[in-house]
């Protein structure tokens, strides 16, 4: 059969070809989607991001009351921890990767500032799952299982409990309390409303106390003095619910303690 196609022809057609599959290949290379490098985030940004959520101890040491923590990551912020409703003004000092751990100084304006330890505890029959283990300055320790992701309501909670500290911290709100300035009570007392509530009750106990009992000034000297000697929020907890029972069980005063 005769070529339809004369020789020049044929050539030229296939010289266009070759620069069509070149001009193919050259936007394949130089296209900036496909070129794109996948980014990362920093290490340490994704071992905070990933501590986010609603977190609660199974109970605690000398009450059985649960304590709830809420891990708020936010990109321009970095981490915010609100325990029991309350914002632990901190920052993050490191982050260790090797042994999972971060520390965060929390600061006090009515107390000590500390060095809280936040290690993440693998589950060795779970991949990828963790629990987490608090250490505070004092050596106290918490252990915290995974409740759930923060809901839209938990990142408002978060948003109050800081501007609720903001308020404290331009003085809108007293701290009413007789605990030595610096002092492990004072800064709880100060800081968190449990022993806010707990330190205002157990004042009004100890003044009636002291005024209706003949040895009523040497067992407020023994109970304030073993108040301020407390270093952990365990402790403290202990010490009010001790003292509580030993007044219920000694006296006849008001009933301003709520311990059930």
């Amino acid at each position: 059969m005769k070529d339809r196609h004369p020789r020049p022809l044929r050539v030229l057609l296939l010289f266009a070809a070759v620069l069509v599959l070149a001009a193919c290949r050259q936007n394949a290379d130089t296209d900036p989607v496909a070129a794109a490098p996948d980014v990362e985030q920093p290490s340490a940004e994704r071992f905070q991001q990933s501590l986010e959520g609603l977190w609660s101890t199974e109970e605690n040491e000398g009450d059985d009351a649960e304590t709830l923590y809420a891990f708020e990551w936010q990109a321009e912020g970095g981490l915010r921890v609100v325990r029991d409703g309350t914002w632990l003004d901190g920052k993050v000092e490191d982050v260790d990767l090797d042994n999972g751990t971060l520390a965060l100084h929390v600061t006090s304006d009515t107390g000590p500032s500390e060095t809280v330890t936040v290690r993440k505890v693998p589950d060795p029959e779970t991949p990828d799952a963790f629990s987490l283990r608090i250490t505070w300055g004092g050596g106290q320790t918490e252990a915290l299982g995974f409740v759930r992701r923060l809901t839209r309501r938990d990142r408002e909670g978060v948003a109050e409990a800081i501007s609720a500290a903001a308020q404290r911290g331009d003085g809108s709100a007293a701290c009413d309390t007789d605990a030595p300035a610096g002092s492990v009570r004072a800064a709880l007392v100060c800081g968190h409303e449990e022993f806010g509530v707990l330190d205002a009750g157990m004042r009004k106990q100890l003044k009636e106390l002291a005024d209706r009992y003949p040895d009523g000034d040497r067992t407020v000297e023994a109970a304030t003095r073993q108040l301020d000697a407390c270093e952990t929020p365990a402790c403290l907890r202990a010490a009010y619910a001790q003292w509580q029972a030993y007044f219920d069980e000694n006296y006849d005063l008001g009933d301003v303690l709520d311990y059930q």
